[in-house]
């Protein structure tokens, strides 16, 4: 009979050798998937085709917010206490990111601009860049790349960084209210989760096809990180298991597609994050190179601008193997020089920064002092801000709607109006 995963996990002494090798193998496979995109452009797809890996594709950003998901869950149980939690998560995620838009905006922006200095450094567009750093992401920097396949994009892979941000808030929440330590009230989170984007997906659909990966699913991944994490003790760890779950998995991410049903995908993650739990407790060998540190949130911040800097300065070579044979060795030397000048040596100051010590757990209370009052409105109103400037849900719509019931508002034509829930109004709006 198979052990749990929380024996498992026992036996390691809470480290699992395989997430070194999951975070690593995820990144280099998304700076991979860039290649394509950023090579052939709207094209992409039709190229991605000739090979037997779109629904692969599809399961990267997923298995790395579950991922996080079960990492992070363990790291709560363990301290217990806000202000540890936000520490040790800006101190994380903050140092590279606000490194790689700094040199995209002051350094390679200026290099590669089509405009004149004094335009490119006066333009909206170039302070609207510096509002990634709190959730309000921005691709792109005034005349950059303009006869690129992928055309104006600096940075595409900090659209996640909404979903991100937005995983530590809901965490924080839980933190705050203790509703992390219960297993019943993450489950039943969880399932209304899935349940209200759901419905949100079915009022406000996107244009053409379902999405296969929405950020609103990641978010919901990173849940079910955490579930398997509390439900470690229950779960069995069993790479027989593991290899079929994946395999559905697969199956199902490929019907959300072709049956146009994004509640397949939702269906297919479960499997999907044990898997990538299995794996990350397995007992792999230490990977050369990698394991001096933790490269692999280098490499998927610094990739995409060294792809399209390539892209833009071999136009005659745009093809997705010479990008990747390129951009490789360069983006390892910054991820590599990233951890070991910026992300290692932040990291450091936890102890500092958190001087008086580390706090006895909180314990779940329903009791809420007005200071903790206070920082739940405020996290709240900063998820409110995050979701409308990530565009994960449609709130302005949503906002439209409800005005709309209470006859203060007009809908206009470009609005998605409420008596069509299946059908999106010719013109309107993404969000």
């Amino acid at each position: 009979m198979p052990i749990s995963i929380g024996k498992r996990l026992d036996d390691l002494k809470g480290i699992g050798p395989g997430f070194d090798h999951l975070r690593v193998g995820l990144a280099l496979s998304i700076l991979t998937w860039h290649s394509f995109s950023i090579s052939y452009g709207q094209d992409y797809g039709s190229t991605l085709a000739q090979f037997p890996v779109p629904v692969l594709l599809a399961m990267l950003l997923p298995m790395f917010f579950g991922l996080s998901g079960f990492l992070v869950m363990g790291s709560a149980l363990r301290t217990g206490e806000l202000k540890t939690f936000i520490t040790f998560r800006v101190l994380r995620i903050l140092p590279a990111l606000l490194t790689e838009i700094t040199i995209s905006a002051l350094v390679l922006g200026p290099l590669l601009t089509a405009l004149p200095l004094r335009q490119y450094f006066t333009s909206p567009m170039f302070f609207e860049y510096f509002g990634s750093l709190i959730g309000r992401v921005r691709f792109s920097l005034p005349g950059l790349f303009l006869d690129n396949p992928a055309p104006q994009l600096v940075n595409f892979a900090l659209w996640t960084v909404g979903p991100e941000i937005l995983c530590y808030i809901i965490m924080s929440l839980l933190l705050l209210t203790g509703a992390y330590r219960r297993v019943k009230a993450m489950t039943i989170i969880t399932i209304v989760y899935a349940l209200a984007t759901l419905a949100i997906g079915w009022i406000f659909p996107t244009h053409g096809s379902i999405e296969v990966l929405p950020a609103k699913l990641l978010i919901y991944c990173f849940l079910i990180g955490n579930l398997v994490f509390l439900y470690r003790d229950r779960l069995p760890f069993d790479w027989r298991i593991a290899a079929a779950l994946f395999f559905a998995a697969m199956g199902l991410i490929y019907l959300t597609q072709a049956a146009q049903m994004q509640a397949l995908a939702y269906l297919a993650v479960p499997g999907l994050i044990y898997t990538v739990a299995v794996v990350g407790l397995s007992r792999l060998p230490k990977l050369p190179f990698f394991n001096r540190g933790d490269y692999s949130y280098g490499i998927y911040i610094y990739g995409f601008p060294i792809q399209q800097s390539i892209t833009h300065f071999l136009p005659a070579y745009r093809t997705w193997y010479v990008n990747l044979a390129l951009a490789l060795p360069i983006t390892l030397l910054f991820a590599v020089a990233s951890w070991h000048l910026i992300e290692r040596p932040v990291l450091g100051l936890r102890k500092r920064i958190l001087a008086t010590g580390m706090k006895e757990p909180v314990k779940p209370s329903g009791r809420f002092t007005l200071k903790k009052t206070l920082l739940f409105g405020g996290l709240v109103a900063y998820g409110i801000f995050v979701i409308d400037a990530a565009t994960v849900l449609p709130l302005r719509p949503g906002v439209k709607m409800i005005l709309y019931g209470f006859g203060l508002y007009q809908y206009k034509a470009n609005d998605v109006r409420p008596w069509t829930p299946l059908t999106v109004v010719p013109g309107a709006p993404s969000r």
